[in-house]
């Protein structure tokens, strides 16, 4: 295993001082109660949705489509010390273990002088994550905290956000050119030096691993979970406390291999269904980028560069694929000017990202991955696109077929501004229509150079998701059955999950208005024989009451099984990972 360094425990005095910051929710004054119609629980038919008959409370201003949303980007809270939720229904024997949600957990806060200081992009909110202990059928424990603790304190005190680069937020460019070229270009060694003194100064939270080989384990860690990572599209990795989730350590991809040295990677990192290897990109900006395709082995922790691409244009490129054979990385159109320059003076990836071009064609390149022929074996040309999350891919021959949910333009990335989200602000009712996206196929023939990738099918915006998720024994198989979150304008968000069945091209879609779920996550049943056999996991905010739920619907027709109920709103986040046992398959 690499020379990476070891994790030990934060030391836990400055984090006392963020109890302002942070209160629990047992402290909280709850919310008045709806007032649900018992017959309008969650029941769910093909093309039908449910009705839910709710009495709206505290809801200050109104809302696009009478769907409030807004508690879900404004609550900030921490309940460090484990509570138990309330229970109704059963979860399967099969779903119990750890769920790991991640993304932001508020995105103001009120500084020591009495002034507010706002992140203006959801993506830069402030990090924070929320462990769900699924113990038995019946019992749910829930704990929180914000990863970013001196981070906060820094703005808290100064009323200033420390320097360094982020995915969306206005700043003022007039700073050093030559301090922003170095940390831009060069991986942040300090951070990565100091180790658990730097632990709470990063914002990260797109995406939460587990077991990431390579890497240091957590100190006295035990059970499944050996070490726990937060990761974004950025080449850090926070480590926590796989229970208390307290910043524990700070990594960087060229602790893995002395070559990865750019500064872009993909937040979601994709492992091998049956070896546990870790793949990823690691992207050098500049005159020339360079991309840099590597393994991590699960056994040894070694690290292999398996190719590098010097033809592509350097693009924000959050996710791609893995078949059998093949790494599939697809250079699609969000292209960053000047070689990456602009973010430079901008210092936010938004601004770095050059205009919409609708005549230049994504490219995706297919990698060998096995050791007789690593490398690039083919590339092939599609009419432009832009992507968030790749779904799937797989081998058909010599062929390889890919699923993902595209995008005809760049307007999604400014619509994740805040202001053009929350659902009481007018800004975000002129936005509701932008930003949707379509479910795509398509089909590479990997024998000829070059060739085209064909469109298998695309499926409508009213049928297709985001924070697309699946069965993941099928990764890197053929699957029938995508599962994901709607965006069909009830809100200025998302209105409900939705499986789609690529073999009948029929959608079953589960709703209750007002309530706005987060990314689902499918457990498998491990007796199951059918690829639809298992549970999928949502945290929901209910915005009528103001309050969130830990949902488990069966995968097969979206009924719900079970749910675990918290008496305040949970922040949105982003991603998240179920863990029942120490295999788990990321993608």
């Amino acid at each position: 295993m690499p020379n990476v360094g070891t994790i030990t425990r934060e030391n836990s005095t400055t984090r006392r001082r963020l109890s302002t910051l942070a209160r629990p929710f047992s402290t909280r004054k709850a919310s008045p109660p709806t007032d649900t119609d018992p017959a309008s629980a969650s029941t769910n038919t093909p093309g039908t949705t449910t009705a839910t008959k709710l009495i709206e409370v505290g809801i200050e201003k109104e809302s696009f489509g009478n769907w409030p949303n807004s508690e879900g980007f404004d609550v900030f809270h921490d309940e460090r010390t484990p509570i138990e939720l309330r229970v109704t229904g059963s979860i399967p024997e099969y779903a119990l273990g750890v769920l790991y949600r991640t993304g932001p957990g508020g995105y103001q806060i009120e500084t020591a002088s009495g002034t507010t200081v706002s992140m203006s992009h959801w993506f830069d909110a402030f990090a924070q994550v929320h462990r769900f202990n699924l113990v038995s059928p019946t019992k749910v424990l829930y704990n929180s905290r914000h990863t970013c603790d001196d981070l906060l304190l820094h703005v808290r005190e100064t009323g200033q956000l420390p320097a360094g680069f982020s995915f969306g937020q206005r700043r003022d460019p007039c700073q050093s050119f030559f301090k922003k070229f170095v940390s831009l270009f060069e991986p942040r060694v300090d951070l990565v030096a100091g180790g658990v003194e730097n632990a709470s100064k990063v914002n990260c939270a797109v995406t939460i691993s587990t077991n990431y080989p390579g890497l240091p384990d957590a100190p006295n860690a035990s059970g499944a979970v050996k070490n726990l990572y937060n990761k974004t599209d950025a080449t850090t990795l926070q480590a926590l406390d796989p229970e208390t989730l307290e910043p524990i350590g700070i990594a960087n991809q060229v602790s893995l291999h002395p070559e990865l040295k750019g500064p872009c990677s993909a937040s979601h990192a994709r492992s091998d269904p049956l070896t546990g290897d870790m793949f990823n990109y690691n992207l050098t900006l500049g005159k020339h980028p360079q991309y840099k395709i590597f393994q991590v082995s699960k056994v040894t922790g070694e690290t292999t560069i398996l190719a590098t691409i010097t033809d592509a244009p350097g693009a924000y490129i959050h996710s791609f694929f893995l078949t059998p054979r093949y790494v599939v990385l697809c250079v699609w159109g969000a292209y960053y000017a000047m070689g990456g320059l602009k973010m430079l003076y901008y210092k936010n990836v938004i601004e770095a990202i050059d205009v919409w071009d609708p005549k230049k064609q994504t490219m995706w390149y297919v990698i060998d991955r096995t050791e007789a022929r690593r490398g690039v074996v083919s590339s092939h040309p599609c009419p432009p696109f832009f992507a968030f999350h790749s779904v799937n891919a797989w081998e058909e021959g010599s062929a390889v077929v890919a699923e993902v949910p595209v995008y005809e333009n760049l307007d999604v990335i400014k619509k994740f501004y805040v202001e053009n989200l929350k659902g009481d602000s007018k800004v975000a009712w002129t936005w509701a229509e932008k930003g949707r996206v379509k479910l795509t196929r398509w089909r590479m023939d990997t024998t000829v150079d070059g060739s085209e990738a064909e469109m298998v099918f695309e499926l409508d915006k009213d049928s297709s998701m985001e924070l697309p998720t699946m069965n993941p024994d099928f990764v890197t198989l053929p699957h029938r059955f995508t599962y994901g979150l709607l965006n069909r304008v009830k809100s200025t968000l998302l209105d409900g999950i939705v499986k789609f069945d690529s073999t009948t091209r029929t959608s079953l879609v589960w709703e209750v208005h007002g309530h706005t779920p987060g990314e689902c996550i499918f457990v498998p049943d491990p007796q199951g024989t059918e690829e639809d056999d298992g549970v999928l996991l949502s945290v929901v905010l209910d915005g009528f009451a103001k309050k969130s739920y830990l949902l488990l619907l069966r995968a097969k027709d979206l009924v719900e099984v079970a749910r675990a109920e918290l008496d305040t709103a949970v922040a949105f986040a982003f991603h998240g990972r179920h863990v029942n046992g120490e295999r788990s398959v990321e993608w």
